[in-house]
């Protein structure tokens, strides 16, 4: 597909903590790529080494910086970072995920206009962001809840912020498989294999409680993470037709053929910013059965599309699944509702389309760049003395040591 004829002047900058396996990274890959497509200049900077998914940044022609943080003390990539913005000359900076990247804000020419994101509804990130306040033009939270929640802080009485929900790709219609509603139910559960967050260490309790019922079911738990173990030891089945597979690490170019062939979306989280596998599996056509989080799952998940638990109620979740195998045409209705509701509203390019219009005209006038800064001790860690200028020099050479 051709790239589209720019619909601003912006140039647009996103900066990351890190890009590890997860949802923050893949929103980077889905927004940037959608930008490149439409010929708005985009670059994506990164303060660690670790690119897990540089094949697919590279597919969508994103170019990225990473930086590596086994050799280098953070003063050190920040003003890496400060010299590669510089170079780009960008209109908008976003930060995307951690302390670091909201760091990139206090240094920043007048005139550049800058976006503090929130992905992740978390006391952390609310303890993080209003350091930063003076710094930020904009909050953009990826759920309605963290948009109240930002604005309800003293700090951002005076800084408008905006919810800007996820996008992902859709799959064309043509090229969805036909599922066969009446075979054994095909529950798939899709993430960091974690306990903090992702609760899985739920998941023996759910199997056991749908094995009791009887129905068969072909249950895959793919992703990769400290609890691994654990699950492969507690999920065994004494039935033929009652089975659970580890698919391990996938990639994320092999997400939509996994998800062709799957009918139910598992997530027992106990809390969330917005589950872009959720949105993934729903633009699949999986009906999601997931904990009734206040953010980001309410935004997207209603009685038409998907099952709601209560995040207490732990036999909710196979109790879920058991009516979706007894009820079979509700499970197909919910099926093509699932896929309407992210088609409508939660694409990529209307992802994109909200995120541009939410940024104010290009600004012409913005001060010149410097070439070399003055790197303060960093807000959100309250060690002063940890970034001075001997304990810099002590930890340089400890980076050179370590290497």
């Amino acid at each position: 597909m051709e790239p589209l004829a720019s619909p601003s002047q912006h140039r647009i900058a996103l900066v990351s903590g890190g890009l590890a396996l997860g949802g923050s990274t893949t929103f980077l890959i889905n927004f940037a790529g959608e930008l490149v497509r439409r010929g708005v200049p985009v670059e994506v900077m990164s303060f660690e080494r670790e690119n897990p998914m540089s094949v697919d940044f590279q597919r969508r022609k994103v170019p990225v910086l990473c930086l590596d943080q086994r050799r280098m003390i953070f003063e050190d990539r920040l003003q890496i970072i400060l010299q590669n913005l510089a170079r780009f000359q960008p209109t908008v900076v976003i930060s995307t995920l951690g302390p670091v990247s909201y760091e990139v804000l206090r240094y920043l020419p007048s005139g550049v206009f800058r976006i503090g994101m929130g992905q992740s509804h978390d006391p952390i990130v609310y303890k993080l962001m209003p350091h930063y306040a003076p710094w930020v033009d904009l909050t953009a939270m990826v759920s309605q809840t963290m948009k109240e929640k930002v604005a309800s802080m003293p700090e951002f009485a005076r800084v408008p912020g905006v919810c800007l929900p996820y996008g992902v790709p859709m799959c064309p219609e043509a090229e969805l498989p036909v599922r066969d509603f009446t075979r054994p139910l095909r529950i798939l559960y899709l993430g960091r294999l974690a306990q903090e967050q992702k609760r899985v260490r739920l998941f023996p309790e759910i199997l056991r409680q749908v094995s009791e019922n009887g129905m068969p079911f072909l249950w895959t738990i793919a992703g990769e993470g400290e609890e691994r173990g654990f699950l492969e030891m507690n999920m065994k089945t004494g039935s033929p037709d009652q089975t659970v597979s580890f698919a391990g690490s996938v990639s994320y170019a092999e997400v939509p053929a996994m998800l062709k062939q799957h009918d139910v979306y598992l997530l027992a989280s106990d809390y969330e910013g917005l589950p872009l596998s959720l949105l993934e599996a729903m633009g699949h056509g999986l009906v999601p059965v997931v904990s009734d989080l206040e953010s980001g799952i309410r935004d997207v998940v209603n009685k038409t599309a998907g099952l709601l638990v209560p995040v207490d109620d732990v036999a909710g979740y196979a109790r879920a699944i058991i009516h979706l195998h007894e009820h079979r045409e509700e499970l197909a209705v919910k099926s093509a509702a699932a896929r309407a509701r992210v088609q409508q509203e939660f694409s990529v390019g209307a992802m994109t389309d909200r995120w541009l219009a939410a940024l104010p005209p290009a600004k012409s006038g913005i001060e010149p760049w410097p070439t070399r800064w003055r790197i303060q001790p960093v807000l959100a860690a309250g060690k002063p003395l940890y970034f001075s200028r001997p304990v810099r020099m002590l930890r340089r050479v400890a980076a050179r040591m370590r290497n």
